[in-house]
């Protein structure tokens, strides 16, 4: 009886390395399938996706550059001319000397201001001031920003 054990030890062994060497087949197929898929991905990626991308990129960048161009820049322009034009009028003689005179005219009155209105040119200034700072914010954004696109290939 234990002659009869030992040979059924014997073949269970024999199967489990049998059993062992088939799986590490499947598993050396398994790699080398796995291996062939990803330089199927890599193929795809960089002759169908990369190009996709670039192209949209590349789009939403003009479109983004010429509304940068077109409509936010000549706002901030003119907002700073405009400011620089009240500083340079606020820096004036001539404009000093009115205001003296207006005092001494006013001194011995009593100055009554005028009531403030709601009018649209304070929210327009607002507007534009932000406007400005927006597209300040995204000029130096687009300075600072790192250009990833350096490694895309040209297709067109």
């Amino acid at each position: 009886m234990a002659r009869k054990k030992m040979t059924e030890a014997e073949a269970l062994k024999a199967h489990a390395e049998e059993l062992l060497h088939e799986q590490q087949r499947v598993l050396a197929h398994a790699g080398s399938v796995v291996r062939e898929a990803s330089r199927e991905l890599g193929r795809v990626t960089s002759e169908e996706v990369f190009p996709r991308v670039a192209r949209g990129t590349r789009v939403a960048a003009q479109t983004t550059r010429d509304k940068l161009v077109e409509e936010v820049l000549p706002t901030v322009a003119s907002v700073i001319g405009s400011t620089l034009s009240v500083i340079d009028a606020a820096r004036d003689k001539r404009v000093k000397e009115v205001t003296k005179q207006v005092a001494k005219l006013t001194a011995g009155k009593k100055v009554v201001a005028p009531a403030a209105s709601a009018s649209a040119g304070k929210y327009i200034a607002a507007g534009i001031g932000i406007a400005a700072l927006l597209g300040i914010g995204y000029v130096v954004w687009q300075t600072f920003r790192a250009d990833d696109e350096l490694w895309v290939s040209e297709d067109e």
